[in-house]
């Protein structure tokens, strides 16, 4: 599967979530030029990170919603591709 299969709502919620952890990160990188305390800067990676899972979360769920349609007409080979995509996402 690849992003341009995605249909075009959850494609979209997944570049709104990147283009906010983007600006995220520029913003991290300016609280620790300017010298912020770390409580701070911790408090706002905690925030990047949950926002990159929530968006790993969407294609996952993307990826598996579209390998059980391809499961149900006889693909073979998707539950190895399953299985494989599991142990990177909880890796």
């Amino acid at each position: 599967m690849n992003t341009s299969d995605l249909n075009g709502e959850t494609l979209d919620g997944i570049l709104k979530r990147l283009r906010r952890i983007e600006g995220q990160v520029r913003g991290l990188q300016k609280m620790v030029e300017e010298g912020r305390p770390c409580e701070e800067v911790l408090t706002q990676m905690t925030a990047t990170r949950k926002a990159m899972e929530s968006a790993s979360t969407l294609i996952l769920q993307e990826f598996l919603t579209l390998c059980a349609l391809d499961i149900a007409k006889g693909d073979t080979q998707k539950p190895a591709q399953i299985a494989a995509m599991l142990r990177k996402f909880a890796g």
